[in-house]
């Protein structure tokens, strides 16, 4: 007959805590880290919610004002060029993908890919106000680059890169590229160093060349990388492009170069529109948000076409 005590001892004899005391101890696991989202995240999000539909200026209460702060935006002309700014940048999101991503191919069977690998890491190292200002020094109009395209072509070509409206994203979307390739090249080779070395001997002996391989093996071998990576720098163009634009452009010429979050910047600095400041922020996060469910749904798009 098993003995009573026997009941709810585990191996080795060591009894087992009861559901109860189990339930208790998550909780203390839980509760702490929920307490720091509730006063760091949540808290903060719905205040920024209410003010969105304030006028505030800090000097007086705040006075509901309904939609009145969206409506406004959404009929000033320079907010329409800041949401297609931010739009493009966005695009500029499968450079910054697609560069780490190939170099870190050719790089992965190099003798010294390690040390290639931390050198291209450095610029990663630095702060964003760092590389903006050495930029905005080496791509000045009177700058080493144009100095250097002047004597190669003999004065003719001379770009605007940082005053140009029409250049101006593109060599935003160039110094971020450089700026974060040491990041993917090393999320992209930790990627291909868990790929079977067999699957590429395969490939090869079938008759396969360079970029079928690329496609056929590196391409989905590496997709949960890429997806992380995509989804981390569209939330960083998103909500994180501040010290870029502030070191790079100052958001010029005009609002060329203005991005969400710098503008909430702009519409706070004097302290008087805390109201259309925080709705620009609602419409940075619902952008944020449609973007996100766009990638998930492509995902579940894709997952079923692999089941299929």
């Amino acid at each position: 007959m098993t003995s009573t005590s026997a009941i709810g001892r585990g191996r080795g004899g060591a009894s087992q805590p009861s559901r109860p005391k189990r339930r208790l101890e998550g909780a203390g696991f839980v509760l702490p880290q929920l307490a720091l989202l509730l006063v760091f995240t949540f808290w903060p999000l719905t205040q920024v919610i209410g003010l969105a539909f304030t006028r505030y200026d800090v000097l007086s209460s705040p006075e509901f004002v309904g939609f009145a702060n969206f409506e406004f935006l959404f009929a000033w002309q320079d907010f329409q060029r800041i949401i297609l700014n931010n739009v493009l940048l966005l695009l500029g999101v499968a450079v910054w993908v697609a560069v780490p991503f190939i170099l870190s191919i050719l790089i992965f069977p190099m003798k010294h890919a390690t040390l290639i690998r931390t050198l291209l890491f450095i610029p990663a190292m630095l702060p964003p106000i760092t590389v903006g200002v050495v930029f905005r020094i080496v791509l000045a109009n009177d700058g080493p680059i144009n100095q250097i395209l002047k004597t190669l072509t003999f004065g003719v070509l001379s770009p605007n890169w940082l005053t140009d409206s029409n250049l101006v994203l593109f060599s935003v979307i160039m110094v971020i590229s450089w700026a974060t390739m040491g990041t993917g090249i090393l999320l992209f080779s930790a990627g291909l160093a868990a790929i079977s070395p067999s699957y590429v001997e395969a490939a090869l002996l079938d008759g396969a060349n360079k970029w079928q391989i690329i496609w056929h093996i590196y391409r989905p071998g590496l997709s949960s990388v890429t997806r992380f990576f995509t989804l981390m720098l569209t939330i960083t163009t998103l909500t994180g492009f501040f010290p870029w634009i502030y070191a790079l452009t100052r958001g010029g010429p005009g609002v060329s170069s203005v991005t969400l979050d710098y503008a909430i910047y702009q519409t706070l600095v004097g302290g008087t529109q805390l109201g259309r400041g925080a709705a620009i922020a609602v419409i940075a996060l619902i952008l944020m948000a449609f973007v996100i469910l766009i990638q998930v749904v492509m995902r579940r798009i894709r997952q079923a076409e692999d089941w299929s």
